[in-house]
């Protein structure tokens, strides 16, 4: 009976010592708190808070315009004045006035604008700092509609589902190359997935620059790769029953890892229309288009040697491209830049993945595995096809 209870103790006195690191912890960061800014007096002086706005967007309406601010500082800010044209007009606040940290208010200024004309909008905070942003041509802002709803599916349809369906045509003929060809288009799918992931991260990276450090900076980040990389892992085990991932599990996984990616593109055409940016928008819609073809070779580079249905290469394209619509009904109805680096994180994360698995492939299946010329130039063309195509996109 002594014996049963020693054991009891010993196996919650284990887990009672790791409470004391976490412990102690909270209690020094309580103490840094609460001694205020004593630790930074002791090396100099402590700057004042720049006092600036943060300008989330500006939207256009028949004469009125409507401008979201938010507050980085760790101070509250009171919205002052707001000049347009670096005249002085009046506003109302779709909020409070004062705004705590990381809060937000939309000013609503009655005014005249032209179309297509710049124009640029300031707002001042009660000590004098005055936060402002130029808009290169006012274009009023698209209202959310069945009609817009049904549109951006449609852009989303294009830019996604119908570039991955027609890369999948390749199928027929990655059948009958031999066996180093197929190994340099497996590389291949490798080497896009790569750029996909960087270019992701850098994205990823970008949007979270322009967010309040509060809002967890690089750490969102992380956070976004470590969860869809360590998810697509346990997938991926799950698909290759532990010996790795081949035939259409590997075609599923490729085919999730772009279709994440492709969620981050339609943020990006969402977004450019919501603001009135058509031009970009156009653009960007015709740069993915060619962009995204190739994709389609790698979703079905893994086929090769296996027998699939009209239904499963349907699906493919699906997840796939799919993705896509939802990206622009988010960036197009949304305002949150929290969400963009978010999802660019775990388009990383996911490219990633990928790639380990598609590697793996490679250096089981191909001759000469991952040194064979074939695989290291399929690998490079991969990279080489994603870049120039990308600078349509760009």
């Amino acid at each position: 009976m002594e014996a049963g209870s020693a054991s009891v103790r010993a196996r919650f006195g284990w887990r009672l010592w790791a409470l004391v690191p976490v412990l102690l912890l909270t209690v020094a960061v309580a103490a840094v708190s609460l001694s205020g800014d004593r630790f930074a007096e002791l090396i100099g002086g402590n700057p004042p808070p720049a006092d600036e706005f943060d300008i989330r967007r500006v939207e256009f309406e028949p004469g009125e315009i409507r401008i979201l601010v938010r507050n980085p500082q760790p101070d509250d800010l009171t919205i002052a004045n707001v000049n347009v044209d670096d005249a002085i007009v009046p506003f109302t606040v779709d909020g409070p006035t004062t705004l705590g940290r990381l809060r937000s208010s939309t000013i609503v200024i009655s005014f005249d604008w032209v179309e297509d004309d710049p124009i640029t909008v300031g707002v001042t905070s009660s000590s004098g700092v005055q936060t402002v942003t130029e808009i290169a041509a006012a274009v009023e802002t698209p209202e959310p509609s069945l009609d817009s709803f049904f549109g951006y599916a449609l852009i989303g349809l294009l830019v996604g589902v119908v570039p991955v369906a027609l890369g999948l045509l390749w199928l027929p003929a990655l059948r009958q190359a031999s066996a180093a060809w197929l190994a340099a288009f497996m590389a291949f799918t490798a080497g896009l997935l790569t750029f996909l992931g960087v270019e992701a991260l850098s994205e990823a990276l970008q949007l979270q620059a322009l967010l309040p450090a509060a809002l967890g900076g690089a750490g969102l980040v992380l956070l976004g790769v470590a969860l869809s990389f360590l998810g697509m892992t346990a997938l991926a085990g799950m698909l290759g029953r532990g010996s790795g991932a081949t035939g259409f599990a590997l075609a599923l996984l490729v085919a999730i890892g772009i279709g994440v990616h492709n969620l981050g593109e339609g943020l990006a055409i969402g977004t450019s229309f919501a603001v009135g940016e058509l031009q970009l928008g156009t653009f960007l819609i015709i740069g993915f288009m060619i962009h995204n073809v190739t994709e389609g070779l790698g979703i079905a580079a893994p086929l090769a040697k296996t027998r699939s249905t009209v239904l499963a290469l349907a699906g493919l394209a699906l997840v796939a491209g799919a993705p896509t619509i939802l990206g622009t009904w988010i960036g197009g109805y949304t305002k949150s830049d929290v969400l963009g680096a978010l999802f660019f994180g775990i388009a990383a994360g996911a490219a990633f993945q990928v790639v380990v698995e598609v590697s793996r492939y490679v250096a089981r299946q191909a001759p000469g595995g991952l040194r064979s010329g074939y695989a290291i130039g399929g690998f490079l063309a991969g990279v080489v096809a994603m870049y120039a195509t990308g600078i349509l996109a760009g």
